[in-house]
């Protein structure tokens, strides 16, 4: 997946999370899954959104020692 394509993918989720519209999230992260089952060998799409949902909740990990 391009970066720009990426980071649309990315805006979207954003979009929807934010919307509140949990249908329009749930169809986000199916997709981001899809791409993940058919990209193996790529970095996972789902866990970039999972992380940017805790950036948006404002979740902060501790650094690793």
């Amino acid at each position: 997946m391009s970066s720009q394509t990426r980071t649309a993918f990315l805006a979207e989720y954003r979009a929807a999370f934010d919307s509140g519209n949990q249908a329009w999230i749930a169809e986000v992260k199916a997709a981001a899954r899809t791409y993940d089952k058919d990209h193996p060998f790529e970095p996972s799409l789902a866990d970039e959104l999972l992380l940017l949902v805790d950036e948006l909740d404002g979740v902060d990990y501790p650094a690793a020692a």
